[in-house]
């Protein structure tokens, strides 16, 4: 039974995943882990030579070696600064090898002075046996175990006669200390690396199923936005059926009434009044109809080619009682058709014609213009309409398009003109985009496909 199972749901991961995994394993362990371990491995080898000085200076028979190993202990000391303070932190684990130099320099030549006795190199052999732990690495370990090999070799054949080389060297070897420190140093490397690498794979796995369960919250967050505007959408569109049948028989009847009203009147004044009124009434019956339309991916009627132009002064021209005293430019390219649904049109430039109104009358001082202008280019019609009114804030500016918002506390104000004119775009296959300086302007561009 494995302690840990992280690599073996690494491996399930598609291949890109295990890549990105073993950048993540380099870089902790390299810069995270190896410094971290060789921190600890330094205090504890400080502190025990510290008590090894101490033990010397209170004997007797060490005075004489104390000054050999005050010079390993300052050296000691300087690795460790350097390990602190220098480039050799993020060298790991360059610092494992120098600690290992230091302690063999002065370990053999204790050893050859002593004639080969074992007592000076048993700290060498405990620093060994936790070199796997340090290094969590079976290469560095089994270099340096074959490297302390060799200069225990070396070191006895130089403390012993040539007679006594082979029987003192496997009496060395054979000591159950020794033989057990060279045992588990590479014992240790590979039980540690591979623990090292379940543990990271684990805690990758974990930060990858965090960042998987961020996107998905935030996916949530967004579609359930989404479900709440689709069902503002559907109230909507119940409530416009409902106006529908309410508004729309009394309206054919007035229109019967004015068609008559039309045919026996023979006063122009009047006529032109009756021709206004129709006018208006068909105004609202596209209001209603666009109502109903809202929350459709398409309109009913079919599309046709007009005439951007006019379609603009028709707008002007409904609008006008409202857009009195205000200066109105139009700068729109003769004969610019595009296919569209006019009536739709026409709608979204009155809204937009009485937002930009209602703007200029909110600032009560300043004399209103309203500039629309149009421009073309091989696949697209771009018409924008700028005033210079009262503006909008930045954080109104993205839900102006939702359903009964709106930045207008009138009563009579829904909030319903810019979300209907959002999808009377839509169904344009067009775009709307709303950009504002509050307190100077206000500029709505329109993108339609051309043709």
């Amino acid at each position: 039974m494995k302690l840990l199972s992280g690599m073996d749901q690494i491996r399930q991961l598609p291949v890109y995943r295990q890549q990105r995994f073993e950048r993540f394993f380099r870089t902790q362990y390299r810069h995270r882990v190896l410094p971290l371990f060789a921190d600890v491995y330094l205090a504890i080898a400080f502190i025990g030579t510290l008590l090894f000085l101490a033990g010397l200076a209170l004997s007797d028979d060490g005075q004489d070696i104390l000054g050999t190993y005050v010079i390993y202990t300052l050296i000691l000391t300087a690795l460790i600064v350097a390990h602190w303070f220098t480039r050799l932190r993020r060298a790991a684990p360059l610092v494992v090898y120098l600690v290992f130099i230091n302690m063999a320099a002065f370990s053999y030549l204790g050893y050859i002075v002593s004639g080969a006795a074992i007592a000076p190199v048993v700290g060498l052999f405990f620093f060994i046996s936790s070199v796997g732990i340090i290094t969590l690495s079976l290469r560095h370990t089994m270099i340096i175990l074959i490297t302390n090999l060799a200069l225990l070799v070396t070191a006895t054949a130089v403390a012993v006669a040539p007679g006594e080389f082979v029987v003192t060297l496997i009496g060395i070897l054979t000591n159950w200390l020794i033989l057990m420190c060279l045992v588990v140093a590479p014992l240790s490397a590979w039980f540690f690396s591979q623990f090292l690498r379940n543990l990271l794979a684990l805690q990758y796995l974990l930060r990858d199923r965090n960042r998987q369960l961020s996107r998905t919250l935030e996916t949530l967050k967004s579609t359930e936005q989404r479900l709440a505007q689709e069902q503002k959408h559907q109230a909507l569109s119940h409530m416009a059926k409902g106006l529908l049948h309410e508004i729309m028989n009394p309206l054919n009847c007035a229109s019967q009434a004015l068609g008559f009203a039309s045919a026996v009147n023979r006063n122009p004044d009047i006529t032109d009044a009756l021709d206004d009124t129709a006018l208006h009434q068909k105004r609202i019956a596209d209001i209603v109809s666009d109502l109903i339309q809202f929350s459709r991916p398409a309109p009913d009627q079919n599309r046709e080619q007009a005439d951007l132009g006019a379609l603009v002064e028709t707008a002007t021209r409904l609008c006008r009682h409202q857009l009195r005293g205000i200066d109105v430019h139009l700068n729109i390219p003769a004969e610019c058709l595009l296919t569209c649904y006019p009536s739709a049109l026409i709608q979204v430039f009155v809204n937009l014609l009485l937002n930009a109104a209602a703007a200029i009358k909110d600032t009560g001082q300043r004399a209103g213009t309203i500039n629309i202008e149009a421009s073309t280019s091989s696949e697209h019609v771009a018409i924008v309409v700028e005033d210079n009114g009262t503006g909008i804030a930045e954080q109104d500016i993205v839900r102006l398009t939702d359903p009964f918002y709106s930045t207008n506390d009138s009563p009579d104000n829904l909030g319903l003109g810019l979300s209907i004119c959002q999808t009377i775009m839509r169904h344009h296959q067009g775009a709307m985009s709303i950009n504002s300086e509050p307190g100077r302007w206000t500029k709505v561009t329109l993108t339609l496909p051309q043709g």
